[in-house]
C-alpha cells in the first residue's frame, strides 16, 4: 500500500511545493480531519473515481459538493459512466478509497478538477493514509495532476442536503 511519502516524493519530483500535516490519530474521513484542523468542507477537496467509457478517470471537486453526472458525461463526451467500488480503489492506485490523494498512484489516468475547487487559494485533501492531509496551493494543485479544470459539480439547487 502506498502512504503520505509517495505522494511527497512525487510531488518533489514535481517541484510542487506543498506541506504535509500528521493528524493526532486517524481522521476517519476528510470532513473529520478538515474539522479538526479548523476549516470548512468548502476548503477541501475529495478525490473521487469514474470509469467513462471503460477508462479510469479522477475528478477532484470540493468537499461539500457532489458531481453532477451528465456535467461529466458532457464534458469527457463519454456514452457510458460508473462510479468506481470503493474495493476496487486500492488495486488501482495504491491507496484506500478514504484517504486517496490527487497524485502519485499506481496508474496514469486523465484527471477534471472541478472550477469550485480552486476558489480557494490553498486547498486541503488526503494525503494517501489517515493520518495526514496534503496542503496544496490550488493552481499547484492543477499543475500537478495535469487537470482540465471544468464545472462539475451538482448545483446549490441540485446539490444533496448534509
Amino acid at each position: 500500500m502506498y502512504s503520505s511519502l509517495n505522494v511527497h516524493n512525487r510531488l518533489q519530483e514535481l517541484d510542487v511545493p506543498h506541506e504535509l500535516f500528521k493528524l493526532s490519530g486517524q481522521a476517519g474521513s476528510l470532513e473529520s480531519a478538515a474539522a479538526g484542523l479548523g476549516l470548512e468542507p468548502g476548503q477541501t477537496a475529495k478525490v473521487e473515481l469514474f470509469r467513462l467509457d471503460s477508462e479510469l478517470v479522477m475528478v477532484i471537486l470540493p468537499g461539500d459538493r457532489e458531481v453532477d453526472e451528465s456535467k461529466l458525461m458532457a464534458v469527457s463526451g463519454a456514452d457510458s459512466f460508473s462510479r468506481v467500488p470503493n474495493e476496487e480503489i486500492p488495486s488501482l492506485t495504491g491507496y484506500l478509497a478514504g484517504s486517496l490523494p490527487p497524485v502519485a498512484h499506481k496508474v496514469e489516468m486523465q484527471a477534471y478538477i472541478d472550477y469550485y475547487t480552486l476558489k480557494e487559494d490553498v486547498v486541503y485533501t488526503c494525503s494517501g493514509e489517515p493520518t495526514a492531509i496534503l496542503k496544496i496551493r490550488s493552481y499547484d494543485l492543477v499543475r500537478a495532476t495535469g487537470g482540465e479544470t471544468v464545472d462539475l459539480v451538482l448545483s446549490a439547487e441540485g446539490a444533496k442536503d448534509s
